[in-house]
Parts: structure tokens; sequence; C-alpha cells
């Protein structure tokens, strides 16, 4: 009788279900591979992994491994990654690249507000870098090019266009900011991107 004021139907059911957890075989596991590319492809990825792994601090290593993923689709590994190496690289010349990396992963995800928020802290970055005297870290035609990339996305998201639901809407209105052009031919006619083919 003393027993029963201590041991209730909650405390049996308990038993029960540790029981059950014990005497049963564990579940079989499966995984697979992330990366679903070729031989090549893959060694090529794991490389670059491994290259951050032995320069952390390394914004050029960052960079390619986080093109490398976003190469193969898998974004969200190669933001989580380009923007926890950017931290890790707070002191190295080339973080920007990282920050830059990141960014352009958004950009692939449809995600204009971060990819903008990333590119600005890129520029920042290359600015830090030129400034305290590592110009070739962040040479003038890569920050030209940064900043061009920026502007772009900076005009569709000061009008509030979301890309994912209106892209074309989103490219016109970068395309008034910056003017794409395409190289032609052998004799490099450069013309505007919406005009016919050069002759």
């Amino acid at each position: 009788m003393q027993l029963t004021r201590f041991i209730n139907v909650v405390d049996v059911g308990v038993a029960a279900v540790a029981l059950v957890a014990i005497v049963l075989p564990p579940r079989e596991m499966n995984a697979e591979a992330a990366y679903r590319g070729d031989d090549r492809n893959a060694f090529a990825l794991a490389l670059a992994e491994a290259r951050t792994i032995a320069q952390p601090m390394d914004g050029n290593a960052r960079s390619a491994f986080a093109h490398r993923l976003d190469d193969a689709r898998l974004n969200d590994w190669a933001i989580e990654d380009a923007t926890r190496g950017s931290e890790k690289a707070k002191d190295s010349p080339t973080r920007w690249r990282a920050l830059l990396a990141a960014s352009v992963a958004y950009v692939d995800r449809l995600d204009a507000v971060q990819a903008l928020a990333l590119a600005k802290r890129a520029l920042v970055a290359c600015d830090s870098a030129r400034s305290s005297s590592a110009v070739d870290a962040c040479p003038d035609w890569e920050q030209v090019r940064m900043q061009l990339y920026h502007d772009h996305l900076d005009a569709g998201v000061k009008l509030g266009i979301d890309p994912k639901r209106e892209p074309i809407k989103f490219r016109k209105a970068g395309e008034k900011v910056v003017m794409p052009v395409r190289i032609h031919g052998a004799d490099q006619v450069i013309q505007p991107a919406g005009s016919g083919s050069a002759h």
C-alpha cells in the first residue's frame, strides 16, 4: 500500500518506454555525401576546404571554397563558411574576398538585401586593406568591379523590388545605374547589352 503512493501510471509508462529503448536494437543510420558531382570536382571541393582549414584567416582560400560550394548549389554552406571565415580573417587584407563570396551566394538565393549588406562590408574591408598599405590585396580593378556589383544591387534594393517575385524589374533597375556591356568578336567591339549584335 505504501509503494503505490510513490508509483503512479505515469511512472509505469516512463519505465515501459525506457525498457523498450534499452531492449530494441539501435536504429540504422544512413548518410550520403552532400556533394553529388564527379570525382574531379569533389576533389577540388575537398582541396578548397582543406586550404581553409590550413589557413583559416586567408580570405582568398575562403572565397575559393565558397565559390566551389556555390557552384555545387550548396549556397547555405557557402554563405555560412564565407561569413564565418570573414570573422576569422578580421585582420587579414584579403577579408573582403570572403565577404564578397558570401554576397554572391546570397545573390544566387535571390536575397538581394543580405547580398547588398555583405557587398558594403566587402567594400569597407577593401578600403581598409588599401589604406593599410596593402593595395595589392585589393587592386583597383577588383575595387571597381565590386563597386559596380554593389551599385547594381543597391538600385533594386532602394526601389524595394523583390528579385524573387520580379527578377526582370530588379535587373532593369540595376541596368539603369550600371549599363551592362558585351564584348563581341576578335575586334573587341564594345556595345550596350540591349543593342543588336556587332557586325
